[in-house]
């Protein structure tokens, strides 16, 4: 059950990372947002962070279990405190 619940985090996090990399598709304005009744919500977190990530897996998964969703205009914004070195090995806080 563990295991399961570990891959499942992982995929959610690639998910979200790759979403990331893809250009935006043009964000609705807030005039946009306001006028179709919805809820404008950025989250902006560190990507390896295991406290984002747990808040995305057991609450922010909960706005799309209700469906909640359909009033929000949600944008995922990751980032991360990493750093490439010479020999182009990543290195963040979260994996050294």
């Amino acid at each position: 059950m563990a295991g399961s619940r570990g891959l499942v985090l992982a995929l959610v996090l690639l998910a979200l990372a790759a979403g990331a990399l893809l250009p935006q598709r043009g964000s609705a304005s807030a005039a946009e947002t306001a006028a179709a009744g919805k809820v404008s919500l950025e989250l902006y977190y560190e990507s390896l962070c295991p406290y984002c990530s747990r808040f995305i897996v057991n609450r922010l998964a909960g706005i799309f279990q209700d469906g909640l969703i359909e009033a929000v205009d949600l944008r995922l914004v990751p980032y991360g405190n990493a750093h490439v070195g010479s020999n182009s090995e990543i290195s963040c806080q979260w994996l050294r």
